[in-house]
C-alpha cells in the first residue's frame, strides 16, 4: 500500500495563508457592496491605489508582486510598475463589488445600468450587416462587455455563449439572467466536442455568438485548446487557436470588443476592430495588433496580467504530445 504524502508545515502555512487572503478579499467585496448601497464609495476606489503604495508590499493584494514583476519584465520602470500593479488590485476589487451590485434580476434597472456605460466605436460598424463572431477580452468588467453587446440588439435575438468554467453555477446564472434584456441566451461548455458545430449552426441561423478570445493555451493543469503562436509585447506568445480559427473557417468577421473600467465609475465599452473574414494568418495580424494596442495602453485592466507566463510558456500541440505514432509513441 502506498503511504499518503505528508504535507510539510511550510506548505500547510502557505495553503492556510492563501485561503485566508481569498476569504478576506471576498469578505471585503461583500462589505463594500453592502456599504455602497447606502453611501457612495467611488472616491474610495479612486484613492485606493495611492493608499496601497503606502502599505507594505505584502498588504497590497495577492497579485501585486506578480503584476509588478511582469510589468518590469515588459520594460516599465519600477515606480510606474508599482503604481500600475496597485491599480490592478483596485480595479479587481471594484469589479468584485460591482458584480454583487449588478441588478441581474431587475430587467429595467439592468438596462439602465448598461445604457449608462458609453460605447466607443471609432469605425462605426453597422450592427448585423455581416455575420460576425463577437470576440471579447478579459479586461475591465468583462461581464458588462457581454451585457453591452447584447443591449445593442434592438430586436429579440438568440445569443450563444461558450464558457470554459461551465461548471460554475454563478457564471451560468449571471449570463442567463441577461435574458432580462429581451433576448434568449444559450450557455455552452467550451470544452464539449460538439460546441464548435453548435456555434457554426447558430451563426448560419442568424444567432449571435459571443466568446472570449484572449485565453492562454493552458493554466496549471487546465488546457484550453490548441495553440496559436503570435507576438505579445515583442515576445513570442501563444493564445487559444479556436476562436479565430472558427471565424476563418466559417468565413465570418471577428468583432473585437473590450471593456475599460474607471476607478469610481462604470468605464466604457470599446469596439476595437472588425477583422474581415480571411485566411487565419491574415485575420491573426489584425486581431493581434488590436489586442496588443488595447492591452498595452492600460495593462492593469487585463485579468491575465499576473499570469503572463501562461502565454509565454510554450504549450505543445496535441499532435506533438501524441508523438508520430500515436499516444506514447506506440505502434
Amino acid at each position: 500500500m502506498v503511504e499518503p504524502v505528508r504535507v510539510g508545515w511550510h506548505m500547510r502555512y502557505w495553503l492556510i495563508r492563501m485561503s485566508a487572503r481569498d476569504s478576506l478579499a471576498r469578505g471585503l467585496a461583500r462589505c463594500l457592496a453592502w456599504i455602497s448601497r447606502l453611501l457612495p464609495v467611488g472616491g474610495l476606489f479612486r484613492a485606493l491605489p495611492a493608499l496601497q503604495q503606502r502599505l507594505p508590499a505584502a498588504w497590497r493584494g495577492k497579485d501585486y508582486s506578480l503584476c509588478r514583476q511582469n510589468l518590469e519584465a515588459l520594460g516599465y520602470a519600477r515606480p510606474q510598475a508599482r503604481a500600475l500593479a496597485c491599480r490592478y488590485g483596485a480595479l479587481q476589487l471594484q469589479r468584485a463589488v460591482h458584480e454583487r451590485l449588478y441588478p441581474r434580476s431587475q430587467p429595467q434597472a439592468l438596462r439602465a445600468w448598461v445604457n449608462s456605460i458609453p460605447e466607443v466605436d471609432p469605425q462605426g460598424w453597422p450592427p448585423g450587416s455581416r455575420p460576425a463572431l463577437y470576440m471579447l477580452l478579459h479586461t475591465g468588467e468583462y461581464w458588462m462587455a457581454v451585457a453591452s453587446v447584447m443591449a445593442r440588439e434592438a430586436a429579440p435575438t438568440r445569443f450563444v455563449i461558450p464558457i470554459w468554467n461551465f461548471a460554475d453555477a454563478f457564471t451560468q446564472a449571471s449570463l442567463r439572467q441577461l435574458e432580462g434584456l429581451g433576448h434568449r441566451v444559450e450557455v455552452l461548455d467550451a470544452a464539449h466536442p460538439t460546441t464548435a458545430l453548435t456555434m457554426a449552426r447558430a451563426l448560419k441561423r442568424g444567432a449571435r455568438v459571443i466568446l472570449f478570445c484572449d485565453l492562454p493555451v493552458g493554466l496549471g493543469a487546465l488546457r484550453f485548446g490548441e495553440p496559436l503562436p503570435g507576438r505579445l509585447f515583442n515576445r513570442s506568445a501563444q493564445f487559444v487557436k479556436g476562436p479565430l480559427f472558427l471565424a476563418a473557417k466559417l468565413k465570418c468577421d471577428a468583432l473585437l470588443v473590450g471593456h475599460r473600467a474607471v476607478l469610481g465609475g462604470k468605464g466604457e465599452v470599446r469596439i476595437l476592430t472588425r477583422v474581415r473574414a480571411a485566411p487565419l494568418e491574415v485575420m491573426q495580424k489584425g486581431w493581434m495588433a488590436a489586442l496588443e494596442r488595447f492591452i498595452g495602453a492600460a495593462p492593469e485592466q487585463w485579468l491575465y496580467l499576473p499570469r503572463l507566463e501562461a502565454f509565454y510558456h510554450r504549450q505543445r500541440a496535441t499532435a506533438e504530445q501524441r508523438g508520430p505514432t500515436g499516444l506514447g509513441g506506440r505502434r
